[in-house]
């Protein structure tokens, strides 16, 4: 009987902590989400130190993120949502470039004549003292207006001002630039004899040759070829003017860039000839310019 009993209560401890309540736990992550304890207090650390910067102002603000500022943000003047370039300008500008939170209203007038393609106003402000090289709070600048909207007597005048042909307006391009993708020659023409950089490049990466060649605008690169541009600089693809015309098949262009002493074997930025691009993109006048021209096939095909 003692046995029993004693059997009964050894059975009824075994099982009454079955239904016993469990302590409650604390719920668990998934192991993809769990983090070293030193990379979460490291991540904790950037978060509360840009919160801190944000904070105290932009005389404070971290040295990488001072781009993001205007050109003359103080602590005693705040920064204003809107007032600042967008980043997108900003990146894409010179350093030299001004650009000021505040857009006088001169140049408001200015670029508002020039919208309006109202020549006697932009005279009487250009007149009067209007500043031509500063930009208004997105970057925009009248010389780049004028020549992105086709304006050439605004474009002469505006240089006859004393305005830099070479300061980019808010979509990031100069007025070169703006002159080469729109197929305006006179323009084009105007701004290269006032001394524009013929190899300045747009905030897309590419030089006026390098848009020309694309969008095949003959014209545009018999201007620019006098100027000397340099026809080994690479566009944003790697490709150099000649190797661009010929996988674009554009045979009149490719035929004026070897007539200017352009390096018919000139490797890309992979070490690809422009020969290869013309038969890769199956450019029979392309082929045939090259192979004329001395490009040497090596184990290249050119039968297709």
């Amino acid at each position: 009987m003692p046995a029993q009993l004693s059997w009964r209560r050894r059975t009824w401890r075994a099982t009454a902590g079955i239904h016993a309540p469990r302590p409650a736990q604390k719920p668990r992550l998934p192991r993809l989400f769990r983090l070293p304890q030193w990379l979460a207090a490291l991540l904790l650390s950037g978060v509360g130190a840009l919160a801190s910067s944000a904070s105290v102002g932009a005389a404070e603000l971290a040295p990488e993120f001072d781009w993001l500022l205007p050109a003359n943000a103080s602590p005693e003047r705040p920064l204003r949502h809107g007032a600042a370039t967008p980043p997108v300008f900003r990146a894409a500008l010179a350093l030299t470039d001004s650009v000021d939170s505040e857009t006088p209203a001169e140049t408001q007038a200015l670029l508002d004549a020039i919208r309006a393609g109202d020549t006697g106003q932009l005279k009487a402000l250009l007149k009067a003292g209007a500043p031509v090289n500063l930009a208004d709070t997105r970057g925009e600048r009248a010389l780049a207006l004028a020549s992105r909207a086709g304006r050439l007597e605004m474009v002469r005048q505006l240089l006859d001002q004393g305005a830099n042909p070479d300061l980019r307006g808010s979509d990031g391009m100069a007025p070169l630039s703006s002159a080469a993708l729109a197929g305006n020659v006179a323009v084009a023409r105007l701004l290269l004899k006032a001394g524009a950089d013929v190899d300045r490049r747009g905030a897309h990466g590419n030089t006026p040759l390098h848009d020309a060649i694309r969008l095949n605008r003959i014209a545009i690169v018999e201007a620019l070829l006098p100027y000397r541009p340099n026809l080994e600089c690479q566009d944003r693809d790697g490709l150099h003017a000649l190797a661009l015309a010929a996988r674009e098949g554009h045979g009149e262009i490719l035929a004026a860039l070897l007539a200017h002493g352009a390096a018919v074997d000139l490797s890309d930025r992979d070490g690809r000839p422009a020969l290869f691009w013309a038969i890769y993109t199956r450019q029979r006048q392309s082929t045939d310019l090259l192979l004329a021209g001395g490009a040497n096939p090596g184990a290249m095909s050119t039968d297709f």
